[in-house]
């Protein structure tokens, strides 16, 4: 099959990895020839190119600046000039070809024009990941109001791109429920889950495991014996941070917890001045570190941290659970009531669900697992067991596959 993958959220840099260019991957090594568009922001001086890695064609269209615009009227002007530019570099570059299969991923911003012009051009079927349900996450982090345009414009152009999807791939099954609870034009059968997913990489023996802990630890003196909790991603609003903050002063004075932070985002600079300010010995915060250094961090750790904002009426399910558990890492996830991601760690015993603020809670779970360190390891293992069986590339792509006739 030839397929198109439409996306802002692709690696710029062919030496880094996510979730989506892992996924085209796993196409390409089935023999299906496969064309990426993604757009790379002026601000990054880099002109519209066509390149090939790893056997994928990928179309990098320079856009206006969308992501890191502070100027609202400049990235306005960007945002209705993005799927102009887009479509035209798929003309320039693709005119000549056909696709059997159109993937895209929610983005910030609607591609609805791109998938149809796609559409039309080729006949082709398709497939929308769902990532972010937009605008109802803005609504309940109290970024705009119901009653204000904006939302419904965008609610419009969010039902639009339900109706151009062929199959609509939910990240789990309570994001699925939500999505056809509140959009009843869908048909159940359009709509599955097919989760957030990675390369399978090899299983790393206890020797390697050993080595790079011992390695890290000594690099950022982080004692051996020390119970480290990591947390990595994204620092910004939706991950309701004042509850990692409530826990890291819980744990002020406790020598043997220690917390890495490792990301970056619009609060950075919140947690970076809570720190400096209070003089914690116990939190090491990274800003940004390569996708090779952050997989190290995680296997030095004991436990992964998720955070979810609490005011979230939208079952979120956060990518970074896949890194921990494709390196063995119990999870403790601190999120809403809604999001299913605690319900499956505890129905598959490696990990635990803490709504967000509930600080005993978490203490308690803390005290249980240091005094409990064998059943540290059991969990890990069941960790690594449910990312095989359920986050993987060739699980996402056989659930994708599923629904085409080659």
């Amino acid at each position: 099959m030839r397929i198109i993958f439409v996306t802002i959220a692709y690696p710029r840099s062919n030496s880094e990895s996510n979730l989506y260019s892992d996924l085209m991957l796993e196409f390409a090594e089935h023999a299906h020839e496969v064309f990426v568009v993604s757009s790379i922001e002026k601000r990054f001086n880099k002109d519209t190119k066509l390149e090939e890695t790893n056997g994928i064609k990928l179309l990098r269209v320079q856009t206006g600046n969308i992501t890191a615009n502070p100027n609202l009227l400049s990235k306005g002007i960007s945002l209705l000039q993005f799927q102009y530019l887009m479509i035209k570099a798929i003309r320039n570059y693709f005119s000549h070809l056909t696709f059997d299969l159109i993937i895209y991923s929610t983005p910030p911003i609607q591609y609805n024009r791109i998938i149809t012009y796609l559409t039309k051009k080729t006949g082709a079927s398709t497939y929308l990941l769902l990532k972010d349900i937009f605008p109802q996450n803005a609504i309940d982090l109290g970024l705009i109001k119901k009653w204000n345009p904006v939302y419904w414009y965008f609610r419009i152009k969010e039902k639009q791109t339900y109706r151009l999807s062929d199959r609509i791939g939910c990240m789990s099954t309570a994001n699925m429920n939500y999505i056809l609870q509140h959009n009843k034009f869908l048909k159940p059968e359009r709509v599955e889950v097919c989760p957030n997913s990675h390369r399978l990489s090899d299983r790393l023996d206890e020797n390697q495991r050993k080595s790079i802990r011992i390695k890290v630890r000594q690099t950022y003196s982080l004692p051996n014996n020390d119970l480290l909790l990591i947390y990595g991603g994204n620092l910004g609003i939706a991950q309701g941070l004042g509850f990692l903050i409530m826990i890291l002063q819980a744990y002020k004075d406790i020598q043997k917890v220690k917390f890495l932070i490792v990301g970056d985002g619009t609060e950075y600079h919140r947690i970076e001045n809570h720190l400096k300010s209070n003089q914690y010995h116990n939190v090491l915060l990274l800003k940004r570190v390569s996708t090779d250094d952050f997989r190290e961090f995680v296997i030095a750790s004991d436990i992964g941290l998720i955070f979810l904002d609490p005011r979230f009426t939208i079952p979120n399910f956060p990518s970074r659970l896949n890194s921990y558990l494709e390196f063995g890492l119990p999870v403790i996830a601190c999120t809403d009531k809604i999001s299913d991601v605690g319900n499956i760690l505890e129905e598959n015993k490696c990990g635990f669900k803490v709504i967000s603020g509930d600080i005993q809670r978490f203490i308690t779970l803390i005290n249980n697992l240091i005094q409990t360190p064998e059943e540290l390891i059991k969990m890990s293992s069941r960790s690594r067991k449910l990312f095989e069986d359920s986050y993987t590339t060739k699980k996402a792509y056989s659930t994708i596959m599923a629904h085409q006739i080659a």
